[in-house]
């Protein structure tokens, strides 16, 4: 079942702020959330999260094949 919640623009762009990728979706931060009570994720955790994903769309990644052959593997 799904619903709609008022909430204060400042709320708003709070879940925004806090989105890991530019595809989440609000409920899916604030599932992430609530599981964060249970697991302790501080804000570092999720700003590494966000960079990291951030890395990967903007294609800064390596493969393994390039790990492998720049540690001589």
């Amino acid at each position: 079942m799904n619903t709609t919640i008022k909430i204060k623009g400042k709320t708003r762009t709070k879940l925004e702020n806090l989105k890991l990728h530019t595809k989440e979706t609000y409920n899916d931060v604030i599932e992430r959330l609530m599981r964060a009570q249970d697991d302790e994720i501080d804000t570092k955790t999720i700003k590494n999260l966000r960079k990291s994903l951030d890395d990967i769309e903007k294609g800064r990644t390596h493969s393994l094949e390039q790990v492998e052959k720049e540690l001589g593997l």
